[in-house]
């Protein structure tokens, strides 16, 4: 029997769906809403955050999703190598239930019901009524749209609480917190293997630049000129 959602008073943007994903591991299952079904294929399809193997460790990997919305990163990435161990963070409540319902077959996956910045606090969060992708703290719809209060930590704070020294894999896609959370992080950044963030105007992409001088940009995925991921490598990997 499958999960089902527990909390029938949450509401969805458009009707959840169930995705069946093929991997090279065998076929993977996550419910999510069906206006959102892009997202499968921009990243199991088209490798939004696809890394060479090059560059990833022969070890099991650590890796961190800030702004994991309903996981679909997380299954990416256990796809590829199952042995990973991921934590993932999301603020929203009904984007975490169905995060809970998409992580729940698969081992070593961690998940925080809490956001991430350069402060904790209780914040108010909008609910974009069309994607659930696009609620933020930052960033006001286009379109009128309901409001929740949710729970933002500290990221150096809330790295160690739960005891990481080490991240192969960061990934940080939190609608306009992105630097906010870069340099909470700055400190820590020198424990980062490689570095997949999303950023929302131009400001934002070269202040991002400027916080990760000491890595190199090795791909970027280019929506517009005011919205991508960007992808960085820690340059002392690259050292023979």
């Amino acid at each position: 029997m499958h999960p089902t959602v527990e909390n029938r008073t949450l509401t969805y943007p458009s009707p959840l769906t169930r995705v069946h994903i093929r991997t090279p591991q065998g076929d993977m299952a996550a419910i999510l809403p069906r206006n959102e079904l892009f997202r499968v294929d921009r990243i199991f399809n088209r490798h939004e955050y696809g890394v060479p193997h090059i560059f990833l460790p022969l070890q099991p990997l650590v890796a961190v999703d800030i702004g994991a919305n309903v996981g679909l990163f997380a299954l990416y990435l256990k796809s590829l190598r199952p042995d990973c161990s991921i934590h993932c963070f999301e603020p929203a409540p009904h984007t975490f239930e169905l995060l809970k319902i998409n992580v729940h077959p698969l081992t070593d996956i961690h998940i925080h019901p809490l956001g991430l910045g350069d402060k904790s606090a209780i914040v108010s969060m909008a609910l974009h009524p069309m994607n659930t992708g696009e609620n933020s703290i930052k960033l006001a719809p286009s379109h009128p749209s309901n409001r929740t209060d949710v729970t933002i930590v500290a990221a150096k704070e809330a790295f160690t609480r739960i005891g990481l020294t080490y991240i192969d894999i960061l990934k940080i896609d939190t609608e306009g917190c992105e630097v906010e959370i870069l340099h909470n992080l700055q400190p820590w950044l020198g424990y980062v293997g490689l570095i997949l963030v999303e950023y929302h105007n131009e400001q934002d992409r070269r202040a991002i630049d400027r916080i990760l001088s000491d890595f190199n940009l090795f791909g970027a995925d280019i929506t517009t000129t005011e919205i991508g991921t960007l992808k960085y490598i820690n340059r002392r990997l690259l050292c023979p």
